[in-house]
């Protein structure tokens, strides 16, 4: 009988990570591994809930319909749900707050361990993340890296931005010009903000910036494995709806101003890429999070250093030498650059433009400023890389 009751769960377990699946432009692997994480952390009555929800908005008194759960049973039942990331705020509208099921990773997976707390359900879920993780591993064997970089390449789009610490492209500030005939106006553009600063700012001003813990470094943490950079735990910033409800639900706190500038500049200095997601892994959508992550930690960077993921970004940044300066060959710039896109050859450092990500920290750890940056608005794929490319062999 339990074995039964176990697979009727099973079952339903995967019928919800196909919904969640759903809930995203990017999806991962329905495998045994996979729902391995599911069963430590999603209860059988938060399952039934979630998949009545049929992944659609709802507001928190149509939730009702979802359970037989009143009063403060319900409560404590629909806070749990929303404390976990099972689901996530959708919109506001007319004074009611949406609710909707979250994706499984950027959603419920990143929530889940970033209040930071140690208990032995998260320590046996980072054990099963990880574990998922070196699943993917078989990817690096051919065919099968062929056949998952081609698909990556030809049929994926980038869902995630690099922005850098410095001021955005000047070049879109206002001109004047002088004209003898009408103009035709196009649609607007709103130009996505390429700083850190001008993200923090926009968020900040909103009252929407919660400072929470960092999914992969927790999840790292909690299978023993400390950050090579030495990072905090509490180092990633939940933006707009989500920064709201991370502080409503007790998974992040409020910043100001001082606090999240004085973060910024201290994770620079160890080396972090600001990685930039948006809501449903789709850019034309708002900023949900901003991530500072390392090479080691990342679920994306320290993912593909394994040889577990490629990488796809939207970048605006490119990395050059400077003409005429002299390298002293400290090998700075091959030790912070994330995806290693530079070598130091006979006294100069090379820099490959279909590698950089534009992230700056080569151009910030350059004691002699051998190397800069120039604004050039791109897309860069980086395939699954060779066993032998490896950079974080374990």
């Amino acid at each position: 009988m339990k074995t039964q009751a176990r697979e009727i769960t099973r079952s339903r377990l995967r019928q919800l990570a196909q919904l969640m699946n759903k809930q995203s432009t990017t999806s991962l692997p329905v495998t045994n591994k996979l729902l391995d994480c599911f069963e430590v952390a999603i209860r059988e009555e938060e399952c039934d809930f979630l998949l009545k929800t049929a992944g659609e908005p709802f507001t928190k008194k149509e939730a009702l319909k979802y359970t037989p759960k009143r009063g403060e049973e319900f409560e404590e039942f629909f806070e749990r749900i929303a404390h976990k990331g099972l689901i996530w705020v959708e919109k506001e509208k007319e004074g009611e707050t949406y609710f909707r099921l979250a994706p499984i990773m950027v959603g419920w997976f990143e929530v889940f361990l970033s209040d930071g707390q140690e208990t032995e359900e998260k320590r046996e879920f980072a054990r099963r993340v990880d574990a998922f993780f070196q699943s993917l591993s078989k990817l690096r064997e051919v065919p099968w890296r062929y056949l998952f970089n081609f698909k990556a390449r030809y049929f994926g789009r980038p869902t995630k931005r690099i922005v850098v610490v410095r001021e955005s492209q000047p070049a879109r500030q206002k001109i004047s010009v002088t004209l003898d005939q009408p103009l035709a106006s196009g649609a607007p553009q709103v130009y996505p903000p390429e700083s850190v600063y001008e993200l923090l700012d926009k968020y900040l001003q909103g009252k929407e910036l919660a400072l929470i813990h960092c999914f992969c470094r927790q999840w790292h943490k909690l299978v023993g494995e400390e950050c090579r950079f030495e990072l905090p735990g509490e180092s990633c910033f939940a933006l707009g709806r989500l920064g709201k409800m991370a502080v409503d639900y007790g998974i992040g706190r409020f910043v100001s101003a001082k606090e999240a500038f004085s973060l910024i500049e201290s994770f620079q200095k160890r080396g972090v890429v600001h990685q930039v997601f948006h809501e449903r892994d789709d850019l034309t959508r708002g900023e949900i999070g901003l991530c500072n992550c390392c090479w080691d930690c990342c679920g994306v960077i320290g993912s593909y250093s394994r040889g577990l993921l490629p990488l796809r970004f939207k970048s605006y940044y490119l990395a050059w030498v400077k003409y005429g300066l002299q390298c002293e060959e400290c090998g700075v710039c091959e030790e912070f650059c994330p995806v290693q896109a530079i070598q130091v050859v006979q006294g100069q450092p090379r820099i490959d433009p279909r590698k950089c990500i534009g992230c700056g920290q080569c151009e910030l750890h350059c004691p002699h400023g051998v190397i800069a940056l120039h604004y050039q608005e791109r897309e860069v794929f980086l395939p699954l890389l060779k066993k032998e490319e490896i950079r974080i062999k374990n």
